[in-house]
Protein backbone atom coordinates (compact mmCIF):
# COMPACT_ATOMS: atom_id res chain seq x y z
CA UNK A 1 0.00 0.00 0.00
CA UNK A 2 2.61 2.32 0.97
CA UNK A 3 4.77 1.39 -2.94
CA UNK A 4 1.35 2.76 -3.98
CA UNK A 5 1.40 5.51 -2.20
CA UNK A 6 4.64 6.50 -3.61
CA UNK A 7 4.06 6.14 -7.03
CA UNK A 8 0.63 8.38 -6.90
CA UNK A 9 2.91 11.13 -5.10
CA UNK A 10 5.30 11.14 -8.49
CA UNK A 11 1.94 10.79 -10.25
CA UNK A 12 0.52 13.80 -8.84
CA UNK A 13 4.07 16.10 -8.73
CA UNK A 14 4.29 15.58 -12.62
CA UNK A 15 0.35 16.45 -12.99
CA UNK A 16 0.63 19.51 -11.17
CA UNK A 17 3.75 20.69 -13.30
CA UNK A 18 1.98 19.92 -16.47
CA UNK A 19 -0.79 21.37 -15.40
CA UNK A 20 1.10 25.01 -14.77
CA UNK A 21 3.29 24.86 -17.95
CA UNK A 22 1.26 22.49 -20.44
CA UNK A 23 4.31 22.04 -22.63
CA UNK A 24 4.24 18.61 -23.13
CA UNK A 25 0.47 18.17 -23.47
CA UNK A 26 0.50 21.00 -26.18
CA UNK A 27 2.77 20.09 -28.26
CA UNK A 28 2.07 16.11 -28.47
CA UNK A 29 -1.78 17.24 -29.46
CA UNK A 30 -0.26 20.14 -32.23
CA UNK A 31 1.95 17.10 -33.74
CA UNK A 32 -0.89 14.65 -33.82
CA UNK A 33 -3.51 17.01 -35.12
CA UNK A 34 -1.67 18.01 -37.66
CA UNK A 35 -0.28 14.61 -38.95
CA UNK A 36 -3.83 13.65 -39.32
CA UNK A 37 -4.78 16.75 -41.19
CA UNK A 38 -1.61 16.41 -43.64
CA UNK A 39 -2.59 12.66 -44.44
CA UNK A 40 -6.08 13.58 -44.70
CA UNK A 41 -5.39 16.83 -46.90
CA UNK A 42 -2.78 14.17 -48.67
CA UNK A 43 -4.67 11.34 -49.79
CA UNK A 44 -7.70 13.22 -50.09
CA UNK A 45 -10.83 11.09 -52.35
CA UNK A 46 -8.34 8.54 -53.42
CA UNK A 47 -7.97 7.11 -49.76
CA UNK A 48 -9.23 3.87 -49.09
CA UNK A 49 -8.59 0.82 -46.89
CA UNK A 50 -8.73 0.94 -42.82
CA UNK A 51 -5.32 -0.76 -42.92
CA UNK A 52 -3.57 2.52 -44.06
CA UNK A 53 -5.75 3.98 -41.96
CA UNK A 54 -4.68 2.34 -38.63
CA UNK A 55 -1.09 3.04 -40.03
CA UNK A 56 -2.07 6.47 -39.96
CA UNK A 57 -3.45 6.37 -36.30
CA UNK A 58 -0.17 4.78 -34.74
CA UNK A 59 1.66 6.44 -36.36
CA UNK A 60 0.75 10.03 -35.36
CA UNK A 61 0.04 8.21 -31.92
CA UNK A 62 3.84 6.92 -31.77
CA UNK A 63 5.76 9.99 -32.83
CA UNK A 64 3.97 11.99 -30.44
CA UNK A 65 4.56 9.55 -27.17
CA UNK A 66 8.04 9.91 -28.46
CA UNK A 67 8.25 14.26 -27.98
CA UNK A 68 6.23 12.88 -24.43
CA UNK A 69 8.43 10.94 -23.26
CA UNK A 70 11.51 12.43 -24.32
CA UNK A 71 10.38 15.52 -21.99
CA UNK A 72 9.58 13.04 -18.79
CA UNK A 73 12.71 13.53 -17.29
CA UNK A 74 13.70 16.83 -18.57
CA UNK A 75 12.61 18.96 -15.56
CA UNK A 76 13.78 16.83 -13.10
CA UNK A 77 17.14 16.55 -14.49
CA UNK A 78 18.14 20.07 -15.50
CA UNK A 79 16.90 21.68 -11.99
CA UNK A 80 18.74 18.76 -9.61
CA UNK A 81 15.49 17.23 -8.73
CA UNK A 82 16.39 13.57 -10.29
CA UNK A 83 19.13 13.28 -7.44
CA UNK A 84 16.87 14.45 -4.84
CA UNK A 85 14.53 11.52 -5.89
CA UNK A 86 17.51 9.31 -5.83
CA UNK A 87 18.10 10.49 -2.08
CA UNK A 88 14.91 9.38 -0.92
CA UNK A 89 14.39 6.23 1.37
CA UNK A 90 12.29 4.49 -1.41
CA UNK A 91 12.85 1.61 -3.99
CA UNK A 92 14.16 3.12 -7.33
CA UNK A 93 11.18 0.90 -8.96
CA UNK A 94 8.72 3.79 -7.48
CA UNK A 95 10.42 6.38 -10.04
CA UNK A 96 10.24 3.94 -12.58
CA UNK A 97 6.24 3.37 -12.27
CA UNK A 98 5.24 6.71 -11.07
CA UNK A 99 7.15 8.11 -14.38
CA UNK A 100 5.50 5.01 -16.37
CA UNK A 101 1.86 5.92 -15.10
CA UNK A 102 2.59 10.00 -15.66
CA UNK A 103 3.11 8.73 -19.48
CA UNK A 104 0.12 6.95 -19.78
CA UNK A 105 -2.25 9.26 -18.76
CA UNK A 106 -0.43 12.09 -21.09
CA UNK A 107 -1.04 10.04 -23.59
CA UNK A 108 -4.52 9.04 -23.04
CA UNK A 109 -5.25 12.37 -22.74
CA UNK A 110 -3.76 13.26 -26.30
CA UNK A 111 -5.36 10.18 -27.58
CA UNK A 112 -9.06 10.83 -25.92
CA UNK A 113 -8.72 14.30 -27.83
CA UNK A 114 -7.35 13.27 -30.88
CA UNK A 115 -9.32 9.98 -32.16
CA UNK A 116 -12.63 12.02 -32.71
CA UNK A 117 -10.67 13.92 -35.54
CA UNK A 118 -9.47 10.41 -36.50
CA UNK A 119 -13.07 9.27 -37.25
CA UNK A 120 -14.07 12.06 -38.93
CA UNK A 121 -11.22 11.76 -41.58
CA UNK A 122 -10.40 8.42 -41.99
CA UNK A 123 -12.91 6.13 -40.58
CA UNK A 124 -16.83 7.35 -40.85
CA UNK A 125 -18.16 4.63 -38.68
CA UNK A 126 -16.89 1.60 -36.55
CA UNK A 127 -18.68 -0.96 -35.29
CA UNK A 128 -20.08 -0.62 -31.65
CA UNK A 129 -19.53 -4.11 -30.74
CA UNK A 130 -15.76 -4.03 -31.12
CA UNK A 131 -15.33 -0.27 -30.04
CA UNK A 132 -14.01 -1.92 -26.28
CA UNK A 133 -11.50 -3.80 -28.16
CA UNK A 134 -10.04 -0.78 -29.86
CA UNK A 135 -10.27 0.46 -26.33
CA UNK A 136 -8.84 -2.51 -24.78
CA UNK A 137 -5.66 -2.13 -27.40
CA UNK A 138 -5.28 1.33 -26.82
CA UNK A 139 -4.46 0.54 -23.29
CA UNK A 140 -2.39 -2.19 -24.22
CA UNK A 141 -0.07 -0.73 -26.61
CA UNK A 142 0.33 2.61 -24.40
CA UNK A 143 1.99 0.11 -21.47
CA UNK A 144 4.17 -1.22 -23.71
CA UNK A 145 5.00 2.30 -25.35
CA UNK A 146 5.34 3.51 -21.98
CA UNK A 147 7.16 1.07 -20.12
CA UNK A 148 9.99 0.93 -23.16
CA UNK A 149 9.71 4.86 -23.46
CA UNK A 150 10.36 5.64 -20.08
CA UNK A 151 13.25 3.25 -19.41
CA UNK A 152 15.04 4.63 -22.26
CA UNK A 153 14.07 7.85 -21.83
CA UNK A 154 16.07 7.66 -18.46
CA UNK A 155 19.31 6.14 -20.53
CA UNK A 156 19.13 9.15 -22.68
CA UNK A 157 18.83 12.11 -20.69
CA UNK A 158 22.23 11.40 -19.09
CA UNK A 159 23.76 12.16 -22.75
CA UNK A 160 24.74 15.14 -24.67
CA UNK A 161 22.51 13.96 -27.41
CA UNK A 162 19.61 13.64 -25.34
CA UNK A 163 17.18 14.37 -27.54
CA UNK A 164 18.16 12.21 -30.62
CA UNK A 165 19.37 9.11 -28.57
CA UNK A 166 15.32 8.63 -27.50
CA UNK A 167 14.74 7.48 -30.87
CA UNK A 168 17.66 6.53 -32.01
CA UNK A 169 16.93 3.81 -29.25
CA UNK A 170 13.17 3.59 -28.99
CA UNK A 171 11.70 3.00 -32.50
CA UNK A 172 13.87 -0.55 -33.06
CA UNK A 173 13.02 -2.06 -29.82
CA UNK A 174 8.86 -0.66 -30.21
CA UNK A 175 8.64 -2.30 -33.42
CA UNK A 176 6.57 -5.59 -31.96
CA UNK A 177 3.81 -3.21 -30.41
CA UNK A 178 3.70 -0.76 -33.30
CA UNK A 179 2.79 -4.09 -36.08
CA UNK A 180 0.52 -4.96 -33.41
CA UNK A 181 -1.08 -2.28 -32.62
CA UNK A 182 -1.96 -1.44 -36.40
CA UNK A 183 -2.77 -4.73 -37.68
CA UNK A 184 -5.31 -5.23 -34.89
CA UNK A 185 -6.57 -1.79 -35.17
CA UNK A 186 -7.44 -2.74 -38.90
CA UNK A 187 -8.98 -6.35 -37.80
CA UNK A 188 -10.88 -4.43 -34.89
CA UNK A 189 -12.42 -1.46 -37.41
CA UNK A 190 -13.52 -4.15 -40.05
CA UNK A 191 -14.47 -7.14 -37.63
CA UNK A 192 -18.55 -7.45 -36.81
CA UNK A 193 -17.08 -9.19 -33.29
CA UNK A 194 -14.23 -10.75 -31.47
CA UNK A 195 -11.92 -13.22 -33.49
CA UNK A 196 -9.50 -15.28 -33.23
CA UNK A 197 -6.78 -13.39 -35.25
CA UNK A 198 -7.31 -10.04 -32.81
CA UNK A 199 -6.63 -12.00 -29.81
CA UNK A 200 -3.33 -13.41 -31.18
CA UNK A 201 -1.99 -9.75 -31.84
CA UNK A 202 -3.65 -8.78 -28.04
CA UNK A 203 -1.40 -11.68 -26.57
CA UNK A 204 1.26 -10.67 -28.04
CA UNK A 205 0.83 -6.98 -26.80
CA UNK A 206 0.60 -8.54 -23.21
CA UNK A 207 3.48 -10.70 -23.28
CA UNK A 208 5.55 -7.57 -24.65
CA UNK A 209 4.07 -5.37 -21.68
CA UNK A 210 5.03 -7.93 -19.27
CA UNK A 211 8.52 -8.21 -20.24
CA UNK A 212 9.33 -4.67 -20.48
CA UNK A 213 7.77 -3.68 -17.09
CA UNK A 214 9.75 -6.48 -15.66
CA UNK A 215 13.07 -5.05 -16.93
CA UNK A 216 11.93 -1.62 -16.44
CA UNK A 217 11.27 -2.85 -12.62
CA UNK A 218 14.68 -4.80 -12.56
CA UNK A 219 17.15 -2.33 -13.95
CA UNK A 220 15.55 0.98 -13.61
CA UNK A 221 17.82 1.54 -10.28
CA UNK A 222 21.08 0.59 -12.03
CA UNK A 223 20.27 2.82 -15.35
CA UNK A 224 19.66 6.03 -12.65
CA UNK A 225 22.86 5.75 -11.27
CA UNK A 226 25.10 5.24 -14.80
Amino acid sequence: MNYIRQILIIVRKDIAAEIRTKEMLNSMLVFVILTMVIFHFAFGEVFEGVEIAAGILWAAFLFAAVLGLNRIFVHEKDEGCLDGLMLCPTDRAVIYFGKVVSSLIFIFVVQILALPIFFVFFIKMIPLSTLWLLILLIILSNVGITSVGTLLSAISINTKARDLMLPILFFPVIIPILIAAVKSTGLIMTASKFSGDILIWLRMLVIYDIIFLLVGFLTFEYVLEE
